[in-house]
């Protein structure tokens, strides 16, 4: 295959990676958001938050739905196109049954916080505690997920019991899931973002609203990708030893993730302040897209850094 060819397979496969990542990210992330801001006191924004919450529930609803069904066909695929690499996450009982287990948990706990809302819109301790308990399943599915792929970047055996759930206090598994939290909480406010802007058309519910909702997500944006930049700066302290020369790809990746927070930071840094949001809705979707700049040019870094042969042994 000519290298042109290569690179342009390889950065498209880091986009799609990207956005269905992001998506899986912002969906973990979104329930714990919603029930701290259901838990407000202030009678007046009660309408807003319950309004904001099924919103944003529905999106990760429609959006986890979809991640899930990528996730199955995958590894599927993976079982069939790579059988040498399928053990590290569909071997028997271990890691299939932690991998599953946290997923499937995750999933029923989100449907449960999702379709009680109305049964238990008048207990909001009770299902902000739902909401809560969903966020830490899917946090942990994450968790096992970079476990179990430990042995595949050290180029290890499978792992075939519990054991892997505990990787050696200086493994790069901790500095990937702090990232992987602060980017969820990140990704949920951009994605939830960009959702109410596009659904702003479709579900009118006033510009108060929509100035409340825009700026709160603008909010919860910024703290996390500004804590996701702290932990990729923690992360990089760890990967120097492997960067060694600078390679195209990785200045490439390097740049992109740099322009793509800056971008972000700059659009919702500018609109937290506003009272007046929605007239710069349109601030939220260039951080939506700056948003995933970032991860896209981060998620090929890393292929690069941690698992340097993936793309090789993946590609002809």
């Amino acid at each position: 295959m000519p290298e042109a060819v290569r690179a342009a397979v390889f950065w498209a496969a880091m986009l799609l990676f990207a956005i269905h990542l992001g998506l899986a990210l912002a969906g973990a992330g979104i329930p714990l958001i919603t029930s701290l801001v259901g838990l407000s006191k202030v009678k007046r924004l009660k309408i807003f938050t319950d309004k904001f919450g099924q919103q944003t529930a529905t999106f990760a609803l429609l959006g986890g739905l979809w991640v899930f069904i990528v996730l199955i066909v995958s590894l599927a695929a993976l079982w069939l196109l790579a059988p040498a690499k399928a053990p590290y996450y569909l071997g028997l009982p271990f890691p299939l049954a932690a991998v599953a287990g946290t997923v499937l948990a995750g999933a029923l706990a989100f449907l449960t916080y999702r379709g009680s809302w109305q049964r238990l819109k008048a207990q909001k301790t009770l299902h902000g505690a739902i909401g809560l308990t969903t966020t830490l399943l899917l946090w942990a599915a994450l968790y096992v997920g970079l476990a179990a792929a430990r042995p595949l970047a050290l180029l290890l055996p499978p792992a075939t019991g519990p054991a892997f759930l505990l990787p050696p206090g200086n493994s790069l598994v901790w500095r990937l899931f702090a990232l992987g939290l602060a980017l969820s909480l990140g990704l949920a406010g951009t994605f939830t973002g960009a959702w109410l802007v596009w659904r702003r058309d479709k579900d009118d519910f006033g510009r108060d609203y929509y100035n409340f909702t825009l700026r709160l997500s603008a909010r919860i944006g910024f703290v996390g990708h500004a804590l996701a930049l702290v932990a990729v700066g923690w992360l990089g302290l760890a990967l120097m030893p492997l960067a060694g020369e600078l390679t195209t790809r990785l200045a490439v990746s390097l740049g992109l993730y740099g322009t793509g927070v800056l971008l972000t930071l700059v659009c919702l840094g500018f609109i937290m302040p506003q009272e007046n949001a929605l007239r710069h809705k349109i601030l939220l979707v260039a951080g939506f897209l700056g948003s995933l700049l970032a991860l896209t040019g981060l998620c090929a870094g890393l292929t690069g850094l941690v698992v340097p042969g993936l793309a090789g042994s993946i590609l002809p």
